[in-house]
């Protein structure tokens, strides 16, 4: 927190601090929020970060010649904008529990009248289950790209809304997760991270998707991909995302059901940080003064309870595929799509955005045809696994692994099938959102000239070229 940071544009100081700021990896970062107006400064700009340029810190920082990071930026004339992005605003409608947000000419735009009904449906089931009814009217965002797992929350939500949405089309589950985050806030504004984000999923029904808990707990042991409890509670983030978060709801389930949901909320309500010196510890003290039960015994006989559960296969196979999909997809986002990536994504306060910023910053992202085919099979593979198609998705997710192998190079047989869908759509003015291959028949869903209306395109293999049908 004491480095300090100086940001200079051209060889004028921009702007000046420290690193003062953690990401969900926890790593200390300078961040500095509009700090540059362009307006008017169109043409190639060089871009220098100096840290600690007095070189007041001298332990860790033996050599301070690489404390200068540059690079080059390019302002582009406004002019070149289309006109959907040059006159794009935020809109806003009003529900029974929300105000949404969206930007115009955006998917959410689009569908915001079922949007609506999504949001309140969502913000009733967290409100019912947690027993809670929120206290005021909730700012939610939908925004048209993918930033982390498919949405944040703070005093307001953001939630990725997009028609190539290549992490999970479980919106239901992520806008029930997030809105726990704000209502519990309520009656449990220290709550620790490991209950948050378990009650969160419990709340919603599963994580993406609803689930039975108990069984894709079982699933997770039995996979050997299970993390002792004193462990996962004490560094919740960095632990693979889909066992961290299935864990804790796993482990809330088995509360609430031998306990009680107005125990299991009381206990929750009251475990903080400043319990003890370790969150694990945090939560063994409050376990034995509500439950009269340490947490390596409430733990031991929670797995003993999931051991004693009856195999079920397609749990297993369906959590295994699951897994692989999501770490193959965050490997997609730190390469092709970094500032999307969870745990270094920049995650700003939408208020402040929608005051300060413009709407193209939780809009733009990455458009290549790289892009555009990985996501769109990306998404082709959650379909299958939704669809319990695990040899689909486990045949997509090999496809995109091995253009990750190649840094980008479309070699593997069906990636490169997919690329040429994408492409051959582009030469008509297209830009495919989902595409659906079928032998030597695809089905594209596409936008076209920057609009948000999607049209279904039929393309056929023909040798080796895709040809759009008429």
């Amino acid at each position: 927190d004491e480095v300090p940071v100086h940001i200079f544009v051209d060889s004028v100081e921009l702007a000046n601090g420290t690193l003062g700021w953690r990401n969900l990896a926890g790593e200390a970062v300078g961040l500095f929020e509009w700090a540059w107006d362009t307006t008017d400064q169109i043409g190639t700009h060089t871009v220098q970060v100096i840290l600690d340029p007095n070189d007041v810190i001298q332990i860790g920082d033996e050599d301070p010649t690489n404390n200068v990071a540059e690079v080059t930026a390019v302002v582009q004339d406004p002019a070149l904008l289309l006109p959907a992005e040059a006159n794009a605003t935020w809109v806003t409608a009003e529900t029974n529990c929300c105000t949404v947000h969206v930007v115009s000419n955006t998917a959410a735009y689009r569908d915001l009248s079922n949007l609506l009904t999504v949001v309140d449906t969502a913000f009733a089931q967290a409100s019912e289950r947690l027993e809670e009814l929120p206290n005021r009217k909730y700012d939610v965002y939908l925004v048209d790209r993918v930033i982390g797992q498919g949405g944040y929350a703070g005093s307001a939500m953001v939630v990725s809304y997009s028609d190539r949405h290549y992490v999970s089309s479980g919106l239901h589950e992520v806008i029930a997760h997030e809105a726990v985050h704000l209502i519990d806030r309520q009656f449990a504004p220290q709550r620790i991270i490991f209950l948050a984000e378990g009650l969160a999923v419990w709340t919603s029904g599963g994580h993406y998707k609803q689930e039975d808990l108990d069984q894709r707990s079982a699933a997770l042991v039995e996979l050997g991909r299970y993390l002792p409890l004193p462990q996962l509670i004490d560094d919740f983030y960095p632990v693979q995302h889909e066992i961290g978060y299935l864990e804790a709801a796993g482990f809330v389930n088995y509360l609430v059901k031998t306990y009680g949901w107005s125990q299991f909320r009381a206990f929750y309500t009251d475990v903080t940080q400043e319990d003890a010196a370790t969150l694990s510890e945090a939560m063994n003290v409050n376990l034995q003064t509500y439950f009269g039960i340490t947490l390596a015994e409430a733990e031991a006989d929670w797995l003993a309870y999931l051991d004693s559960l009856p195999p079920d296969r397609t749990a297993v196979t369906d959590l295994q595929t699951s897994l692989r999909f999501y770490d193959t997809m965050r490997r997609y986002q730190r390469t092709y799509d970094p500032t999307a990536y969870f745990l270094t994504a920049w995650l700003p306060y939408p208020q402040e955005l929608t005051e300060a910023g413009n709407p193209a910053d939780l809009t733009r992202h990455p458009e290549t045809d790289i892009n555009i085919a990985l996501e769109v099979m990306l998404q082709a593979a959650d379909t299958a696994l939704r669809e319990a198609d695990y040899n689909r998705a486990n045949v997509l997710l090999d496809s995109v692994d091995r253009v990750l192998d190649n840094n980008g190079v479309f070699i593997d047989p069906l990636a490169v099938q997919y690329l040429s869908i994408v492409q051959v759509a582009g030469t008509q003015g297209y830009e495919a959102q989902q595409v659906r291959v079928d032998g030597n028949h695809a089905s594209i869903w596409a936008t076209r000239g920057n609009t948000a209306v999607l049209t279904q395109l039929s393309m056929t293999l023909n040798g080796r070229e895709w040809i759009l049908s008429e």
